[in-house]
């Protein structure tokens, strides 16, 4: 009987033990969600290409490259002015994504798809109680619009600092500051996070699917996509025809050009995540011109004088970084058209040489008023600043925030305006022969300026915009040419909070910071004194919930069968958030 008393205690403190740790790991679970981490459903597109809504993951027909194409239901009933992008049978969730266009060739008739939802993202609450918020950081925070509703965004702007989109690009003035300076990404690992494709040409696009889009052979050279091509001087030392098109092969010789030709809007910000048909909508003409490039490839020299040059322009400049098989390398700028002499923009170095059995990864980059060479990945030569060269006597980059704002004016003039040039993109050889594989173009993020297309809305948390007389068509907060000034918190006045200004990844669809015109009435829009401390289209302090750090669970995959239930964890999509 004492056998049996015993075994029936153990039995209940064995129940009784997985009882306590059912709860431990439940109060764990939620202090862990309270405190620590909590996970985010993404509800729309504003970070895409990096975090995806509700979208159609759709592959490229005519070159196989793979995008997301964003949907919603609320994008299918406001539809007006082009065809549904979700024609297609609901019961199995297939869709139709016309509107979509391929952000590598163009190509617009793409398949029937099935809908994906939004990515699910960790979100590293209080972080900020231990460290200051850093501009590029990813972060979620209640709607100043609306506070029932989460955002995410990327942090632009700091308390204290006033801020200005000029051509694509962030300028900040410190709070103590006399002038502004370009805000670059801090680390490289959030610039590689940023860069998106122009043309991948190992994604080579077929023409004769252009042509059974458009009807017609003609037709679709007449809207061909992006291609190389060589010119001038010594083009037959170029093949470019060896697996279909991807590698180029230069014979040898005296210095041979391949040159990019694009599309009309080859050289818009636009995205393949949003509806094409209305790209030109979005975008000043002759003024929007993406000019933040990289173009990049892996050499492989194939002779002991082998060099190859990359070239990249913007405005009216060019800039060249050379590299050989010996491991000289150089940087130079000259005006646009080949006039004048280059001129170095850093003193060359020597690596010593690279070698002949393998692929050397080679990139020129255009960014933030910075051109970089890189090679394998590592920076090897850099231009100085605009400022910096000027004070040393050095040749330096030729822009900076005063030149570019008097440019972008000339743009602008309505009686001979000098539009934004499209960049020349280039590749070149000389010497011994060479091979070029996985050639790409990327460009960089480019905020656009855009104006309020609406008025404040009636009603309570319409009063402080009424306030200060918004309307449409007026510049949006920090845009070019209406900068915004962030609050700091001062010991004076503890009222006054700090104030944070955001942006999304996705410019052209993204309600951001820009466009904010009301203000949520849970907001602690006055101090005691009954004097306005938020400054519409910021964040305040409080709002903010946290870093966003890691895409957890990408849009799944289905079990065949049941196309409707992506229950299947797509691993390599997983990611981390720059």
């Amino acid at each position: 009987m004492a056998e049996r008393g015993s075994k029936a205690q153990q039995e209940l403190s064995s129940i009784r033990d997985t009882i306590e740790s059912i709860w431990v790991a439940i109060v764990l679970a939620f202090v862990l969600r309270g405190f620590v981490v909590e996970a985010f459903v993404i509800p729309t597109g504003s970070m895409a290409p990096r975090l995806f809504g509700e979208h159609l993951d759709v592959r490229c027909p005519a070159c196989g490259y793979e995008y997301a194409f964003g949907w919603s239901a609320e994008q299918e009933q406001a539809a007006s002015g082009w065809p549904s992008s979700t024609r297609g049978s609901r019961a199995t969730g297939f869709r139709v994504p016309s509107g979509a266009a391929c952000p590598n060739c163009g190509h617009d008739r793409p398949p029937e798809r099935q809908i994906a939802g939004g990515d699910r993202v960790l979100v590293m609450k209080y972080i900020y109680r231990f460290r200051e918020p850093e501009p590029w950081d990813v972060i979620v925070f209640k709607n100043p619009q609306d506070n029932r509703q989460n955002y995410i965004k990327r942090l632009i702007g700091l308390p204290g600092e006033t801020i200005e989109i000029v051509h694509g690009d962030v300028f900040v003035k410190p709070r103590k500051g006399n002038g502004y300076r370009i805000r670059r990404k801090p680390k490289q690992n959030v610039q590689q996070a940023m860069w998106q494709v122009v043309f991948d040409n190992d994604y080579h696009p077929s023409l004769a699917a252009f042509a059974q889009a458009n009807d017609s052979r003609d037709e679709a050279e007449r809207i061909a996509p992006p291609y190389w091509k060589p010119v001038g001087p010594g083009a037959e030392r170029w093949g470019l025809s060896a697996v279909y098109g991807r590698r180029f092969v230069f014979a040898g010789g005296d210095e041979a050009e391949v040159v990019f030709h694009g599309r009309d809007n080859t050289f818009l910000p636009r995205y393949g995540y949003n509806v094409a048909l209305n790209a030109r909508r979005d975008f000043e003409l002759g003024v929007d011109v993406l000019t933040d490039l990289k173009l990049q490839t892996v050499y492989f020299p194939g002779a002991p004088d082998s060099r190859i040059m990359l070239t990249l322009s913007s405005f009216e400049y060019v800039f060249r970084g050379e590299i050989g098989a010996d491991g000289r390398a150089a940087l130079r700028v000259r005006p646009l058209g080949g006039r004048g002499e280059w001129k170095p923009l850093a003193e060359p170095v020597s690596l010593g040489p690279l070698r002949p059995d393998r692929g050397h990864k080679v990139a020129l980059t255009h960014v933030d008023l910075r051109v970089t060479l890189w090679l394998d990945d590592r920076p090897i030569l850099l231009s100085r600043d605009r400022d910096e060269g000027l004070a040393k006597g050095l040749v330096a980059y030729p822009m900076d925030y005063s030149a570019l704002k008097r440019r972008l004016a000339q743009a602008r003039a309505e009686v001979g305006a000098v539009p934004v040039p499209q960049p020349t993109v280039k590749i070149a050889a000389s010497g011994g022969r060479c091979r070029l594989r996985h050639v790409q173009l990327l460009r960089d993020v480019y905020y656009t300026s855009p104006r309020f297309q609406r008025g404040p809305a009636n009603g309570p948390d319409g009063e402080l915009a009424r306030s200060i007389g918004l309307a449409q068509g007026d510049l949006g907060w920090g845009v070019e040419g209406h900068p915004i000034t962030l609050r700091k918190q001062r010991e004076d006045r503890p009222d006054d909070l700090d104030q944070f200004f955001v942006l999304g990844d996705n410019s052209p669809s993204s309600l951001d910071g820009r466009l904010w015109s009301l203000a949520a009435v849970t907001l602690r829009l006055r101090d005691k004194a009954g004097q306005s401390v938020y400054q519409l289209g910021t964040v305040p302090r409080y709002s903010i919930i946290g870093k966003a750090i890691f895409v957890y669970w990408p849009s799944g995959f289905r079990i065949p069968g049941l196309p409707r239930l992506p229950i299947i964890p797509n691993v390599g999509r997983m990611r981390l958030i720059r």
